[in-house]
């Protein structure tokens, strides 16, 4: 497995896996995720260096990315969706990602990076509840699934944290 940052030739595929990840019950359905994909890739919040691939050969069998949102007025990552192949799911594909994007943020002196997730699953990546650390989500009901994994306490941002315009309800 080789890990390496997306571009642009990759899209289809990711798309294609993303598709896979989080199919449904009807997997001629699209899941939301992947036009979510395709706004995030054309947002002015993106950033190609938070946009990773993991490739069998030259399959995309996984790939994780951040964008940036705001707390009152100041830059902080938000990550999401991960996905990974399911062939490959449950394989470490999706822990690889999440330490490259960890990496990548640490290299750029990245304050920190907010996540809505399954806490059992966040947790072992470092992430813990954003409030506790001053995050406020734009929605309460996100509770405990509202995460955030810190990489400089002292230049972490507090307020209310506004995610990239595509996950946004009023874009």
């Amino acid at each position: 497995m080789r890990i390496r940052p997306e571009v642009f030739d990759d899209r289809a595929a990711v798309y294609a896996l993303t598709h896979a990840a989080f199919a449904g019950i009807d997997p001629m359905v699209e899941p939301e995720e992947v036009g979510l994909l395709q706004n995030l890739f054309n947002c002015e919040q993106y950033d190609s260096r938070f946009s990773i691939v993991a490739l069998d050969n030259t399959a995309v069998i996984g790939h994780v990315i951040a964008t940036w949102g705001e707390v009152e007025g100041e830059a902080l990552l938000g990550l999401g969706p991960l996905a990974v192949a399911p062939e490959y799911q449950h394989r470490g594909v999706g822990s690889i990602l999440m330490q490259e994007i960890h990496d990548k943020a640490e290299e750029e002196r990245v304050s920190g990076i907010v996540l809505l997730g399954a806490p059992a699953y966040y947790r072992r990546f470092g992430y813990g509840p954003a409030q506790a650390q001053g995050i406020i989500p734009t929605q309460s009901m996100w509770g405990e699934h509202f995460m955030v994994r810190v990489f400089d306490e002292a230049r972490l941002p507090r307020g209310t944290f506004h995610y990239a315009k595509p996950f946004r309800s009023d874009r």
